[in-house]
């Protein structure tokens, strides 16, 4: 039964939000105050957290932030009443593995929790055998990388886009080829969003090893992993 955490000041929200998870098989935990939530995250492990972005108290891109310094690879969805790209982009250069503007329905609110759900739990039918590339090592299985032995804090959306380049290294994939590697069938994603990704990992690699740039982009076409 996987753990998910919701945050929303907006009451009249997270009550429904909370008992229509519930009623899908999950275990839920519902905050107002993204206060208590930080609180309760620090001391308990979850396997998805939901935020609201705008919030008085602590925003969720803030909250996230924050978790991440506890969960750095827990995966996380963001509510918005905003629908812009920009906002999105924001989001996603934090680390959100998914973004859901508001109003949603149940549906496709269910749709990406168990897309991104699904993400994160290894694929039986796939080789779970690590990837080894020149410094770069990467555990499928537990979503782990490191690179020469030092460990980087991925999401679960970044080290699916690194995997997909670590699979073929020195082939350039097309920024749809790694939207489909991490999103699912009818999630649409612009290539920005790719790029905001990407730019996650190589910092995260860099943070590490300032003069390492694995990822290396192919003008007009997307990028390659050249080691």
């Amino acid at each position: 039964m996987p753990k998910i955490v919701i945050v929303d000041d907006e009451v009249e929200i997270l009550t429904p939000l909370e008992e229509m998870l519930l009623e899908e098989g999950f275990s839920v935990r519902a905050f107002s105050s993204p206060a208590k939530a930080l609180a309760y995250l620090e001391a308990q492990a979850v396997d998805l957290v939901i935020f609201d972005i705008k919030m008085p108290e602590l925003n969720g891109l803030d909250l996230l932030q924050k978790v991440r310094g506890v969960h750095p690879s827990i995966p996380a969805i963001f509510l918005s009443s905003k629908n812009e790209d920009a906002d999105q982009l924001i989001g996603f250069s934090v680390g959100a593995d998914d973004y859901v503007g508001k109003p949603f329905t149940k549906q496709l609110l269910i749709f990406r929790i168990k897309s991104v759900l699904r993400r994160y739990a290894p694929a039986e039918e796939v080789s779970q055998r690590p990837i080894v590339a020149g410094d770069l090592s990467i555990d499928r299985e537990r979503h782990l990388v490191s690179w020469r032995d030092q460990a980087i804090p991925l999401t679960v959306t970044e080290c699916m886009i690194l995997i997909s380049l670590a699979e073929r290294p020195g082939s350039v994939k097309k920024r749809a080829q790694l939207m489909d590697a991490c999103y699912e069938g009818n999630v649409y994603v612009s290539d920005r969003t790719i790029d905001s990704h990407v730019r996650n990992i190589r910092s995260k690699i860099r943070a590490v090893d300032q003069g390492a740039e694995p990822i290396k982009t192919v003008h007009g076409l997307g990028y390659k992993l050249a080691l």
